[in-house]
C-alpha cells in the first residue's frame, strides 16, 4: 500500500485524515494484481477518482457485471473485476435493493378515491371520484330528469326542454341539465382520475 503523507501542521486535521484512511482500510478482502484507475462510475469514460497499485489491499463493497467498487484511502470508487484478487473464493454481492413500499389499503381497489371524494354514481358502476355535493346533485338531476324531457323534440323522448342539454356524464347519458352543469360534468372527467389514490 503506499504511504500516505500528512503535513506537518494542523495536526488535528492530519489525525482525522490517518483515522479515515485506517477506516477505509479497515476490513481488505481483495488484493490488487496491477496498477490502475479508480472511477466514478462502472465505465472508462467517468472521472478518475483514485488509483491503486499492485498489492494493494482493497475493501470491496459489491460488484456489479465486470465493475466492483472499493473502499480504499482517498476517494472510493469503481476498478475492474479482474485487477482483484479475492480472499474469498466468491466476491461479495452488491447490497441487496430496498423492499418496495408495502401498496396503501385500497378497499374498493384501483377505484378508491382520495378522503373528501367519492363515487358520482350517475348511473351504477360510474366511478368518477368527485365530491359529495356533485354526487348529491347528480341524484337530484337523475330524479327530476323526466320534468325535463320534450318527448315533441327532435331527439324524440331523449329531447329536453329548451334551456336544458345532455349531460353526457358517460356515453348515452341523456339526463337533461343547464350547460353550465354540463361543463362541469366534463370537467369532472377530466379531474377524476386525479382524485383517486393511485391516479
Amino acid at each position: 500500500m503506499r504511504p500516505i503523507y500528512l503535513p506537518s501542521i494542523a495536526v488535528p486535521a492530519a489525525s482525522a485524515l490517518l483515522a479515515t484512511a485506517m477506516e477505509a482500510s479497515a476490513a481488505p478482502n481483495a488484493t490488487m494484481n496491477d496498477d490502475t484507475d479508480v472511477y466514478a462510475g462502472k465505465s472508462f469514460s467517468s472521472d478518475v477518482v483514485n488509483s491503486v497499485e499492485d498489492g494493494d489491499d482493497v475493501t470491496v463493497k459489491g460488484c456489479s457485471g465486470k465493475w466492483c467498487f472499493i473502499k480504499v484511502p482517498g476517494p472510493d470508487g469503481w476498478v475492474r473485476k479482474k485487477f482483484l484478487d479475492f480472499d474469498d473464493a466468491t466476491p461479495p454481492l452488491p447490497p441487496a435493493p430496498p423492499a418496495p413500499p408495502a401498496p396503501p389499503d385500497l378497499p374498493y381497489g384501483p377505484d378508491t378515491c382520495k378522503t373528501g371524494f367519492v363515487w358520482r354514481d350517475a348511473i351504477p358502476g360510474d366511478h368518477v371520484c368527485v365530491t359529495g355535493d356533485s354526487r348529491s346533485t347528480v341524484a337530484a338531476e337523475n330524479a327530476s330528469a323526466g320534468a325535463r324531457v320534450d318527448p315533441a323534440g327532435a331527439s324524440g323522448p331523449n329531447s329536453c326542454v329548451v334551456g336544458y342539454v345532455w349531460r353526457e356524464a358517460y356515453v348515452g347519458d341523456v339526463v337533461c341539465v343547464t350547460p353550465p352543469r354540463r361543463t362541469a360534468v366534463r370537467q369532472e372527467n377530466i379531474d377524476g382520475p386525479s382524485h383517486r389514490v393511485l391516479p
